[in-house]
């Protein structure tokens, strides 16, 4: 009996740590958290040399706010949002799962366990990079049409 307790403890650690020792894309899990809802001071104006333009608010509980980044002829689309809830937040990213499911073409990465604050998924296309993540209950999207663009915008993007 006291064999199988030891078994079973062992294995408990191993699925802990194989769980918590996956690479989240672009450690978004390391970097700051977002503080506020004003997210016009929270999304830079200048990230290096990316420059933020069509700047849309979110309005909470209606619509997503979004902003382009642009260097030299480059650009990535972000989306943004915060939810107010922990079931906010999960309708929020079953919409963004949903929409990356049924219109991103390309190989679906996702990562999505139920114990922890950063949820992500990856769709990358032949045409287009589509990367997602929460941070607490803030949510965010970034799409470019290469995987290239979007490694260069993460480098500098705060969240």
């Amino acid at each position: 009996m006291q064999k199988i307790k030891t078994l079973s403890f062992l294995f408990f650690l191993y699925i802990s740590f194989v769980s918590h020792a996956q690479t989240i894309p672009y450690n978004v899990q390391k970097k700051k958290y977002p503080l506020g809802e004003q997210f016009q001071n929270l999304l830079p104006l200048k990230l290096e040399k990316w420059n933020r333009y069509a700047y849309h608010d979110f309005v909470p509980n209606h619509e997503t706010g979004y902003v382009y980044y642009r260097k030299d002829n480059q650009q990535v689309y972000l989306t943004f949002g915060k939810a107010y809830s922990q079931s906010g937040l999960n309708a929020e990213w079953s919409k963004i799962y949903d929409d990356a499911k049924e219109s991103k073409p390309g190989k679906l990465v996702h990562h999505n366990p139920a114990t922890t604050a950063t949820k992500y998924l990856i769709v990358n296309g032949n045409k287009t990079c589509f990367f997602a993540w929460t941070r607490n209950f803030y949510y965010f999207t970034v799409e470019a049409k290469s995987k290239t663009l979007v490694d260069e915008f993460m480098k500098v993007f705060p969240y």
